[in-house]
Protein backbone atom coordinates (compact mmCIF):
# COMPACT_ATOMS: atom_id res chain seq x y z
CA UNK A 1 0.00 0.00 0.00
CA UNK A 2 1.70 3.34 -1.04
CA UNK A 3 1.61 6.20 1.83
CA UNK A 4 0.07 9.11 0.90
CA UNK A 5 2.83 10.95 0.31
CA UNK A 6 4.18 8.79 -2.28
CA UNK A 7 1.11 9.18 -3.68
CA UNK A 8 1.35 13.14 -3.93
CA UNK A 9 5.16 12.55 -5.03
CA UNK A 10 3.99 10.45 -8.32
CA UNK A 11 1.03 12.57 -9.08
CA UNK A 12 3.54 15.57 -8.75
CA UNK A 13 5.66 13.75 -11.38
CA UNK A 14 3.05 12.73 -13.79
CA UNK A 15 1.57 16.67 -13.71
CA UNK A 16 5.67 17.65 -14.42
CA UNK A 17 5.32 15.24 -17.36
CA UNK A 18 1.88 16.79 -19.08
CA UNK A 19 3.98 20.09 -19.06
CA UNK A 20 6.88 18.29 -21.04
CA UNK A 21 5.51 19.63 -24.31
CA UNK A 22 5.26 23.00 -23.56
CA UNK A 23 8.97 23.04 -22.37
CA UNK A 24 10.25 21.00 -25.21
CA UNK A 25 8.98 23.73 -27.39
CA UNK A 26 10.62 26.35 -25.34
CA UNK A 27 13.57 24.63 -25.45
CA UNK A 28 13.31 24.76 -29.12
CA UNK A 29 13.26 28.19 -29.73
CA UNK A 30 15.69 29.11 -26.83
CA UNK A 31 18.23 27.04 -29.20
CA UNK A 32 16.92 28.92 -32.18
CA UNK A 33 17.37 32.00 -30.67
CA UNK A 34 20.89 31.05 -29.28
CA UNK A 35 22.12 30.07 -32.37
CA UNK A 36 20.63 33.30 -34.26
CA UNK A 37 22.47 35.14 -31.20
CA UNK A 38 25.66 33.22 -32.34
CA UNK A 39 25.66 33.99 -36.12
CA UNK A 40 24.89 37.33 -35.12
CA UNK A 41 28.02 37.43 -32.96
CA UNK A 42 30.25 36.11 -35.85
CA UNK A 43 28.84 38.60 -38.82
CA UNK A 44 29.08 41.43 -36.36
CA UNK A 45 32.58 40.95 -34.80
CA UNK A 46 34.32 43.87 -36.23
CA UNK A 47 32.22 46.20 -34.81
CA UNK A 48 32.65 45.12 -30.61
CA UNK A 49 32.90 47.51 -28.17
CA UNK A 50 33.58 46.77 -24.77
CA UNK A 51 30.42 47.32 -23.40
CA UNK A 52 28.88 45.58 -26.65
CA UNK A 53 30.47 42.38 -25.62
CA UNK A 54 29.90 42.55 -22.16
CA UNK A 55 26.11 43.00 -22.95
CA UNK A 56 26.11 40.06 -25.37
CA UNK A 57 28.18 37.67 -23.21
CA UNK A 58 25.64 38.21 -20.36
CA UNK A 59 22.74 37.67 -22.94
CA UNK A 60 24.65 34.75 -24.12
CA UNK A 61 25.07 33.16 -20.14
CA UNK A 62 21.36 34.08 -19.83
CA UNK A 63 20.68 32.09 -23.04
CA UNK A 64 22.42 29.21 -22.02
CA UNK A 65 21.12 28.86 -18.28
CA UNK A 66 17.60 28.98 -19.28
CA UNK A 67 18.34 26.24 -22.30
CA UNK A 68 20.11 24.40 -19.47
CA UNK A 69 16.87 24.87 -16.80
CA UNK A 70 14.88 23.46 -19.40
CA UNK A 71 16.67 20.31 -20.43
CA UNK A 72 16.81 19.90 -17.01
CA UNK A 73 13.49 20.04 -16.05
CA UNK A 74 12.66 17.83 -19.45
CA UNK A 75 14.79 15.12 -18.52
CA UNK A 76 13.67 15.05 -14.71
CA UNK A 77 9.83 14.34 -16.31
CA UNK A 78 8.47 11.33 -15.65
CA UNK A 79 7.41 10.10 -18.61
CA UNK A 80 6.78 5.96 -17.75
CA UNK A 81 3.63 7.11 -15.78
CA UNK A 82 0.07 7.83 -16.85
CA UNK A 83 -2.58 9.44 -14.92
CA UNK A 84 -5.11 5.87 -15.06
CA UNK A 85 -1.40 4.07 -14.27
CA UNK A 86 -1.47 6.41 -11.45
CA UNK A 87 -4.87 5.76 -10.24
CA UNK A 88 -4.59 2.12 -10.46
CA UNK A 89 -1.11 1.45 -9.07
CA UNK A 90 -1.25 4.64 -5.96
CA UNK A 91 -4.39 6.34 -5.71
CA UNK A 92 -6.94 3.18 -5.53
CA UNK A 93 -4.74 1.55 -2.95
CA UNK A 94 -4.44 4.37 -1.07
CA UNK A 95 -8.23 5.35 -0.87
CA UNK A 96 -9.11 1.30 -0.22
CA UNK A 97 -6.60 1.39 2.65
CA UNK A 98 -8.09 4.01 4.47
CA UNK A 99 -10.31 3.17 8.09
CA UNK A 100 -14.23 3.82 6.96
CA UNK A 101 -15.70 6.24 8.99
CA UNK A 102 -19.71 5.36 9.66
CA UNK A 103 -22.47 7.61 10.51
CA UNK A 104 -25.82 6.39 11.79
CA UNK A 105 -28.39 8.17 9.63
CA UNK A 106 -31.84 9.37 11.37
CA UNK A 107 -33.52 10.45 7.84
CA UNK A 108 -32.93 11.26 4.14
CA UNK A 109 -34.01 12.77 0.78
CA UNK A 110 -33.01 12.61 -2.64
CA UNK A 111 -31.84 15.88 -4.18
CA UNK A 112 -33.53 16.31 -7.33
CA UNK A 113 -31.55 19.15 -8.54
CA UNK A 114 -27.49 18.51 -9.41
CA UNK A 115 -26.99 22.20 -8.76
CA UNK A 116 -26.04 21.68 -4.81
CA UNK A 117 -23.47 23.22 -2.73
CA UNK A 118 -22.60 20.33 -0.37
CA UNK A 119 -20.35 17.67 -0.01
CA UNK A 120 -18.42 15.45 -3.21
CA UNK A 121 -17.78 11.88 -3.11
CA UNK A 122 -15.37 10.75 -5.31
CA UNK A 123 -15.47 6.94 -6.20
CA UNK A 124 -12.35 5.22 -7.73
CA UNK A 125 -14.19 2.41 -9.67
CA UNK A 126 -15.98 5.79 -11.35
CA UNK A 127 -19.42 5.23 -9.70
CA UNK A 128 -21.80 8.31 -10.53
CA UNK A 129 -23.10 9.62 -6.95
CA UNK A 130 -26.76 11.50 -6.51
CA UNK A 131 -27.49 14.39 -3.76
CA UNK A 132 -28.77 13.47 -0.73
CA UNK A 133 -29.77 15.63 2.43
CA UNK A 134 -29.02 13.58 5.34
CA UNK A 135 -29.68 13.91 8.85
CA UNK A 136 -27.02 12.43 11.07
CA UNK A 137 -26.91 11.35 14.67
CA UNK A 138 -24.16 11.98 16.94
CA UNK A 139 -23.41 9.68 20.11
CA UNK A 140 -25.78 11.65 22.03
CA UNK A 141 -28.49 11.47 19.68
CA UNK A 142 -28.60 14.57 18.28
CA UNK A 143 -29.36 15.10 14.24
CA UNK A 144 -26.98 16.94 11.90
CA UNK A 145 -27.62 17.83 8.52
CA UNK A 146 -25.66 17.73 5.87
CA UNK A 147 -26.44 17.83 1.75
CA UNK A 148 -23.72 15.28 0.18
CA UNK A 149 -23.01 12.65 -2.73
CA UNK A 150 -23.61 9.28 -2.11
CA UNK A 151 -24.49 5.94 -3.78
CA UNK A 152 -27.11 3.57 -2.25
CA UNK A 153 -26.78 0.38 -1.51
CA UNK A 154 -29.44 -1.90 0.30
CA UNK A 155 -28.71 -4.50 3.08
CA UNK A 156 -30.36 -6.74 4.98
CA UNK A 157 -30.31 -4.09 8.20
CA UNK A 158 -32.78 -2.79 10.80
CA UNK A 159 -31.57 1.38 10.56
CA UNK A 160 -29.65 3.26 7.63
CA UNK A 161 -26.25 4.61 8.23
CA UNK A 162 -23.87 5.97 6.10
CA UNK A 163 -19.78 5.17 5.62
CA UNK A 164 -16.83 7.13 3.63
CA UNK A 165 -13.35 7.15 3.78
CA UNK A 166 -11.65 11.00 4.01
CA UNK A 167 -7.91 11.94 3.45
CA UNK A 168 -5.55 13.89 5.67
CA UNK A 169 -3.87 15.28 2.54
CA UNK A 170 -4.72 17.34 -0.31
CA UNK A 171 -3.07 15.48 -3.31
CA UNK A 172 -4.70 17.53 -6.06
CA UNK A 173 -7.52 20.08 -7.14
CA UNK A 174 -9.42 17.65 -7.18
CA UNK A 175 -8.34 14.88 -4.30
CA UNK A 176 -8.79 16.87 -1.38
CA UNK A 177 -9.26 16.72 2.30
CA UNK A 178 -13.33 18.65 1.91
CA UNK A 179 -14.12 15.40 -0.48
CA UNK A 180 -15.83 12.06 0.96
CA UNK A 181 -14.71 8.83 -0.81
CA UNK A 182 -16.30 5.59 -1.41
CA UNK A 183 -19.52 7.37 0.62
CA UNK A 184 -22.09 4.60 0.67
CA UNK A 185 -26.14 5.05 1.96
CA UNK A 186 -26.73 1.46 3.26
CA UNK A 187 -30.67 1.34 3.59
CA UNK A 188 -32.90 -1.28 4.55
CA UNK A 189 -34.08 -3.58 1.99
CA UNK A 190 -37.56 -2.61 2.51
CA UNK A 191 -37.13 1.62 1.68
CA UNK A 192 -38.29 2.14 -1.68
CA UNK A 193 -36.10 4.75 -3.52
CA UNK A 194 -36.94 6.28 -6.88
CA UNK A 195 -33.68 7.36 -8.38
CA UNK A 196 -33.32 9.74 -11.50
CA UNK A 197 -32.63 8.48 -14.83
CA UNK A 198 -29.24 9.59 -16.21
Amino acid sequence: MPSITRVIEVHQELESASNAPMLIISEILWIFFGIVFIVHLLKDRKSFSLLGLSFRGLFFVITLLIIGYLTNSIMNCNFSINETQWKKGYLKPYILSLPEHKKNVDDFSLLLNNEVNGINSIYINGEKPLWFKISLLDKHRLSKKIVLQCIIQKEPIKKPFLTYKKINKNISGQYTTNAYYETILHIPEEYKVITPKN
